[in-house]
């Protein structure tokens, strides 16, 4: 388990193990999941309708293409349960880990209510990441960074949430993720999880959640790259 960024966690623990036989879908905030995560498109691709048969719906013809002015004007799609002014996104993605920031029960429809996960992708750095980037990650020093520590009980690789690619995610499409070491399910530490809650709040607003927890990042932040700086 190769690591490159300082030993001297802000918080150890930084993982907890969940112990109860019901937390594989516990969903606890900070808990760690398998998701399919969807990247943005630079410009949106859709399956636009090339051909259109009324008389039978499985004969209409679709193709991968740029989305352009009036795609949308389109007649309701029934065996595609397309409906009028809707269309089918096209995105990459891959399923990675992601950290479960809260969850939420959606009655915009109240015949078809569905269970919402907001979830923070990870992402492992590659040798193309230089040690300098995945120090200043560790100390908080990018907004929308937040260093995953590698561990046997925990993520399983030096990683780091990407703050810009939060997404919802339907309950339907998480898997468990269990731990290398125990293999049991494992989330975030209550206060690494603190941590999380308080840089991404400056990201996203750039207000301090708490300004005493916020010195202790900015203090421990000075501390890492004073280190890297007499240890290049």
């Amino acid at each position: 388990m190769t690591r490159r960024g300082s030993v001297d966690l802000i918080y150890d623990p930084f993982y907890e193990i969940l112990q109860d036989p019901d937390d594989d879908w516990a969903f606890r905030p900070g808990q760690l999941f398998y998701s399919h995560i969807a990247y943005p498109e630079t410009h949106p691709q859709i399956l636009k309708m090339i051909k259109y048969d009324p008389r039978n719906e499985r004969n209409t013809t679709f193709a991968i293409s740029p989305y352009s002015d009036g795609d949308e004007k389109h007649y309701p799609v029934k065996e595609l349960k397309l409906r009028e002014g809707e269309l089918f996104y096209v995105y990459k993605g891959k399923r990675r880990l992601v950290v479960v920031l809260g969850r939420v029960e959606s009655g915009w429809f109240k015949d078809n209510p569905q269970e919402y996960l907001i979830c923070a992708p990870i992402f492992t750095f590659k040798p193309a990441h230089n040690q300098e980037m995945i120090i200043k990650t560790q100390g908080f020093l990018y907004p929308s960074l937040f260093y995953m520590s590698p561990d046997i009980n925990g993520c399983p690789e030096e990683s780091a949430i990407r703050f810009e690619m939060i997404q919802p995610v339907i309950r339907n499409c998480l898997d468990p993720f269990f731990c290398y070491g125990e293999k049991k399910p494992v989330c975030l530490s209550q206060d690494a999880y603190w941590i999380l809650l308080c840089h991404l709040l400056k990201f996203l607003n750039g207000k301090i959640l708490d300004q005493k927890t916020e010195e202790y990042m900015k203090f421990y932040g000075e501390y890492l790259m004073e280190g890297f700086i007499e240890n290049p």
